[in-house]
């Protein structure tokens, strides 16, 4: 059985299963920020498959993001597999895969990637090598 109001959105880029409109879009669009590192994560892989530089400039942590351009979105990124996350009060840590295509062949990068709370909003701070432990901190 089919949901008439969902039907018309088209399903999220981050592979959550749920409509764009009930998931990354309402961040992409700015009517609310996400509350989770891994709701970040999620959102700014879709950002990466629109080409939203400003919410991942956003959303990336000031001592640490590079200057970003058109040039950094020509990857044409295929689905998104969150492999596991860890939540913490001030540190989270999200484990993924996102593939995609080079030339006739599909690739994955896979990272653990750090997100910390700055200013009261999760943002993306930098890939880690390995699972720290992050505690309660």
């Amino acid at each position: 059985m089919s949901t008439p109001a969902t039907s018309a959105s088209p399903p999220c880029h981050c592979c959550s299963g749920k409509p764009l409109a009930q998931c990354c879009g309402i961040y992409l669009s700015g009517q609310a920020y996400p509350n989770t590192a891994e709701a970040l994560m999620r959102s700014r892989y879709s950002a990466f498959v629109t080409g939203n530089l400003p919410y991942l400039t956003k959303t990336w942590h000031p001592d640490t993001c590079p200057e970003l351009n058109s040039d950094d979105l020509t990857t044409r990124w295929q689905r998104l597999e969150v492999v596991k996350s860890k939540q913490g009060l001030k540190k989270s840590i999200v484990e993924f895969r996102a593939w995609f295509t080079d030339g006739d062949t599909e690739r994955a990068l896979h990272e653990i990637s750090l997100f910390k709370l700055h200013k009261k909003r999760w943002v993306y701070v930098e890939p880690l090598d390995k699972w720290p432990s992050i505690g309660a901190s």
